[in-house]
């Protein structure tokens, strides 16, 4: 568990554990300084209310207004392949953006990816743009299991939470519904898959907490936008990848359950092609495995949801970099992340193609 603590109670704090005996190491010394590095050498956390405009760039972290002007441009630079389209909009009001990237084939099978749906991960938003941006731009240069898929991609999925994160807490996991005096839902445990299931260990139907639940499936309109556009697009979703951070896992379903899912074997087959495509691209190892498996009891994920309700075979969280600096993954981080992440991708498309033609060929 991560806790955080004003500076001047540290001290106070590491006592009450120490005359506890509960086991604690002091993570970060003082985050302001994590987030000054998070966000490059050039800004300052003082700086924020006198941000000039900014452009995408893969060197620092970028607003909700950022992003969603370079998905515009991508579509306007490359109207043939890109379309931007708002699948609906969150609890306040703002657009849920969806860059869709095909060459129009109507043999193409899909890949969904999406960032944010915990905002606080902003390097999630980081290395979806990133591979949208690269795939387009060299779109004629890929191979086949590339060109071959019609690509839907949500580089925010949560845009009220992230907004939040910039202007108000640089933590906050959940979304920005209300629900009588508490505000938020764990959209990533929102899904209805297995919602609800092993009680306090896989969500919380407390408000409060910051692994609420809602009070039904589907309850919020960030994941039900997500919903629709999976089941409704008439679209054969081959692979589903929702980015997180951090941890540098590959997991799978289940989440709800410690019993292994029907394809535990294929999923972890293709989970390990990502790994070691990461391994090579820059050594940084990725362990793989069911969400159970790896971390702990999450009932209502997207992945769970996806892999058993819409029947995308290839489902994966990927939680990406660091274990050192948690959510604060410094600026300098982003390009590395994401290329290794390509990378894992990439290698991901060649294992499914590879199993897909195996299985028409049976």
């Amino acid at each position: 568990m991560d806790v955080m603590v004003e500076g001047p109670r540290a001290a106070q704090v590491a006592s009450m554990m120490q005359e506890r005996e509960i086991p604690f190491a002091v993570a970060v010394g003082d985050v302001a300084v994590l987030i000054d590095k998070e966000q490059g050498s050039s800004f300052s956390t003082k700086k924020t209310t006198a941000m000039v405009r900014m452009t995408m760039d893969w060197e620092r972290y970028h607003r909700l207004d950022v992003i969603y002007e370079f998905m515009e441009n991508l579509q306007k630079e490359f109207p043939f392949l890109c379309a931007v389209i708002s699948i609906g909009q969150s609890a306040e009001g703002r657009d849920i953006k969806l860059l869709k990237i095909s060459n129009g084939n109507p043999n193409n099978t899909g890949v969904w990816m999406d960032g944010a749906i915990h905002p606080r991960e902003w390097v999630s938003i980081s290395v979806v743009t990133f591979i949208a941006d690269r795939i387009v731009r060299t779109f004629n240069d890929q191979p086949a299991s590339v060109t071959n898929k019609d690509w839907y991609i949500v580089p925010v999925l949560n845009p009220d939470g992230y907004e939040y994160t910039h202007t108000t807490d640089r933590m906050w996991r959940k979304n920005r519904s209300r629900y009588g005096e508490c505000v938020g839902v764990d959209l990533n445990r929102n899904f209805s898959y297995g919602w609800g299931e092993k009680g306090e260990e896989g969500s919380s139907d407390d408000p409060g907490s910051i692994f609420f639940r809602g009070p039904k499936a589907f309850s919020e309109p960030e994941t039900l936008a997500l919903k629709k556009v999976i089941l409704k697009s008439g679209v054969d979703f081959k692979v589903f990848l929702s980015f997180h951070s951090y941890g540098e896992v590959i997991i799978f379903p289940w989440g709800y359950t410690s019993d292994a899912c029907p394809d535990y074997v294929e999923l972890l087959e293709g989970g390990t092609a990502m790994a070691k495509a990461i391994f090579q691209e820059s050594g940084h190892t990725y362990k793989v495995g069911s969400t159970k498996d790896l971390m702990y009891y999450a009932a209502g994920t997207s992945i769970d949801w996806s892999y058993g309700v819409a029947n995308v075979p290839f489902s994966y969280m990927i939680e990406l970099r660091g274990k050192k600096h948690r959510f604060l993954l410094p600026s300098e981080e982003i390009v590395p992340t994401a290329r290794e992440t390509m990378n894992g991708v990439l290698s991901l498309l060649d294992f499914v193609d590879s199993r897909c033609r195996g299985t028409q060929s049976k």
